[in-house]
């Protein structure tokens, strides 16, 4: 079953009702097609004004595949899931990953682990300019990316993405957990 806020949002900027998006991909094969050619053809039937087609034919294409009943909301092409939180705090984005990497090293001296799972290696810092991230592997082959954004002056909004999750019954403890470790910042 679809999310209905990803249908909304996909009528409202392509301009085309949910209906028409189904039988068009109806039409064209896409029940037999993978991810990919699906996304193709939803592509070749985009015009959105102000770019981004091909942001906008992937989220057709996830649509379409759970309307087909192929994916659940959160399922990754890969069978897995994916957890998301974010919170905006004050601060430097320096300032903001430093403060995480505390949080984190707390955690672990405290609990030898995030949701009774251990990190897997030490972590991975880097920096784009526009963005800050913190990388790590779980030991249950989870890995998670916390990246840093600046918005606006002396703001910043962190969003912890837990990838590579095996059933969608763990998402909502991950996310809770993640949004724990948020609150802290």
């Amino acid at each position: 079953m679809v999310k209905p806020s990803n249908v909304s949002a996909i009528e409202k900027v392509t301009d085309r009702s949910w209906e028409a998006w189904v039988a068009l991909l109806d039409d064209a094969g896409a029940r037999e097609l993978d991810h990919g050619g699906i996304a193709v053809i939803a592509q070749r039937n985009l015009d959105v004004e102000g770019g981004n087609n091909g942001w906008w034919a992937q989220s057709v294409a996830v649509a379409y595949e759970q309307h087909i009943g192929r994916r659940l909301p959160g399922q990754r092409p890969d069978g897995t899931f994916e957890a998301s939180v974010s919170r905006t705090v004050e601060g430097r984005r320096e300032d903001v990953a430093r403060a995480w990497a505390e949080v984190v090293l707390d955690q672990l001296a405290a609990h030898g682990g995030v949701g009774g799972v251990a990190l897997e290696g030490d972590a991975r810092a880097n920096d784009t300019g526009k963005r800050s991230y913190w990388r790590v592997g779980l030991t249950d082959g989870t890995r998670v990316a916390v990246a840093f954004e600046d918005k606006g002056a002396d703001r910043v909004t962190v969003t912890a993405t837990h990838e590579r999750i095996a059933a969608p019954d763990h998402v909502a403890d991950w996310k809770a957990d993640w949004k724990e470790l948020l609150g802290r910042l």
